[in-house]
């Protein structure tokens, strides 16, 4: 159930808000909601990988795939492992990496600020 909360909250308040507007939904379900801080992290993580490479898929499909192709380009000039891998899949990774680790964060930390309440 924290899965659907988060998905659905921050789908809609991403709409309006900056990226990580993540950050306190993640916080307040898991302060709410969790039963466990692995529960936490994991349904938090997931919901905003899911959200992040689904949006990432429609602007990849809409732009022809040029915009992933430059934002990937860009990493793959830093990080040298990464020259291999084709661009789009590249900054899937990161972008998932990146969303999925401030969201699980949030929501471990919001679990915790719970039961340092009780």
């Amino acid at each position: 159930m924290n899965y659907i909360i988060i998905l659905i909250v921050s789908a809609i308040a991403q709409c309006f808000f900056p990226w990580w507007i993540i950050a306190p939904i993640s916080f307040a379900v898991g302060a709410w909601r969790s039963e466990s801080g692995k529960g936490a992290y994991v349904a938090a993580a997931c919901a905003i990988a899911t959200i992040w490479i689904v949006y990432a898929t429609y602007l990849n499909m809409t732009t022809g795939g040029i915009m992933l192709e430059k934002i990937g380009s860009l990493f793959a000039e830093s990080l040298k492992f990464l020259k291999n891998m084709p661009l789009t899949i590249t900054f899937f990774v990161i972008m998932a990496i990146i969303g999925s680790q401030v969201a699980g964060l949030s929501a471990t930390a919001g679990y915790h600020f719970r039961q340092l309440l009780k």
